[in-house]
């Protein structure tokens, strides 16, 4: 990608604008960083809670499956499976531990049926210490995942540097700084208090800095998708606390949050759905924003005498398709974070209103609804910075020479 319209760059056709958009930049990026000295958590201040597994006489151990027997959970026990109404044979597995030692334990029929598990299968067990009354006892626990996890990040890195190239690459380091700012600064001052959508911006600009430079070149371009994305942030944030409390999301619908709130009750549960609501749409914002002003920037270079309604005009019909588009990408997203939850109700005799109205439901409605408006508006509102810092006919002729050794 040419940098030859940077926005920081003095060489740049267009100084004055180059030098005011570099001073406007750098004071947002001066501003988040205040924002995030103020507001960033201190050593020790998370509410460490000790983990179910965590206790006295209970470890997590690695081991590996040997043998898979299957039984009759009903005849063995002589009576009815603890998971009432699921049909299906128990297992009796035999592993071994990363010692050598041997650990038998046993899987019920739903978690035997779903898995599948067979020899060789590396697992993690639950283990309960020997006691006067009873000895070592194992339960299954999970599966060990890391080398499937590393496979699948390696693959991907593959084909993204394929087929992305260098700019590919640099959007995975963008994700994997983003993740950074989340885990290091976003998730921590949450916990610790701060308010949560003041993080949610703060975090979310300093994201969206981040990984629009690193990913797209320092360029008028992309201080254009810039601005366009700090509207749509901020609107939605607005948007997010006025119909959170409007509709009395709580926070604790669900069992996370209910025992996220068990663990930290100082935390304003709403507040953190509020901000979910801003972090959620970031990627697609960073979609929609940067694809707008590539389109605008593209068609200016095809179009030098058009006007500016004109370019407004074409730029808005491919925006709105791919507003459409992106409205799917955000209800599936968020159909499938709920997929389970969706399944297990309904099952259950529920008029459609009712199953609706939950909070549950409700909060991935709201949260929606919400990212959906924010996104939406942001299309023109980058539409608009775009046609305003796109260059005109004679800049486009400085810019000839310029690009051919971009």
């Amino acid at each position: 990608m040419g940098h030859s319209h940077g926005t920081v760059r003095s060489d740049s056709p267009r100084p004055r604008l180059a030098r005011i958009l570099t001073i406007i930049v750098l004071a947002v990026a001066a501003a988040v960083a205040v924002g995030m000295f103020a507001l960033w958590p201190q050593p020790g201040a998370i509410p460490q809670q000790e983990g179910p597994y965590e206790g006295d006489g209970v470890s997590l151990v690695d081991a590996s499956v040997a043998v898979v027997t299957e039984f009759d959970c009903q005849d063995d026990q002589g009576e009815r499976s603890a998971m009432a109404g699921i049909e299906g044979p128990c297992a009796r597995v035999i592993s071994h531990l990363s010692d050598g030692k041997r650990a038998t334990f046993e899987i019920d029929p739903s978690t035997y049926a779903s898995t599948g598990m067979e020899s060789g299968d590396n697992v993690r067990l639950i283990r309960l210490e020997a006691t006067e009354a009873e000895p070592v006892n194992y339960a299954f626990y999970d599966y060990q995942r890391t080398f499937q996890l590393v496979v699948i990040v390696i693959a991907l890195v593959i084909i993204v540097a394929l087929v992305g190239t260098w700019r590919g690459i640099r959007a995975l380091v963008g994700v994997a700084i983003a993740i950074g700012v989340l885990a290091v600064f976003i998730f921590p001052a949450m916990l610790t208090g701060k308010p949560p959508i003041l993080v949610a911006i703060i975090g979310a600009t300093a994201i969206m800095l981040i990984v629009l430079y690193l990913a797209h070149g320092v360029s008028v371009r992309t201080t254009a998708a810039l601005f366009g994305a700090l509207f749509g942030i901020v609107f939605t944030a607005i948007a997010g606390v006025i119909t959170t409390d409007w509709a009395h999301l709580t926070g604790t619908g669900s069992e996370e949050g209910w025992m996220l709130f068990s663990s930290v009750p100082e935390v304003n549960m709403s507040a953190i759905v509020s901000a979910t609501i801003v972090i959620a749409g970031l990627g697609v914002l960073n979609d929609i924003t940067i694809t707008q002003v590539s389109a605008v920037w593209e068609m200016r270079a095809l179009s030098p005498n058009a006007s500016r309604r004109q370019i407004f005009t074409a730029a808005m019909r491919i925006g709105r398709d791919h507003v459409a588009s992106s409205i799917y990408t955000l209800v599936f997203a968020y159909a499938g974070s709920v997929m389970m939850m969706l399944l297990l109700v309904y099952t259950y005799p529920q008029n459609i209103i009712d199953l609706l109205t939950t909070e549950r439901v409700s909060q991935e409605i709201v949260r929606t609804l919400v990212g959906t408006a924010g996104l939406i508006l942001a299309m023109p509102v980058t539409t608009l910075f775009a046609i305003a810092l796109a260059p005109r006919e004679q800049e486009l002729e400085q810019e000839k020479p310029r690009h051919a050794h971009a």
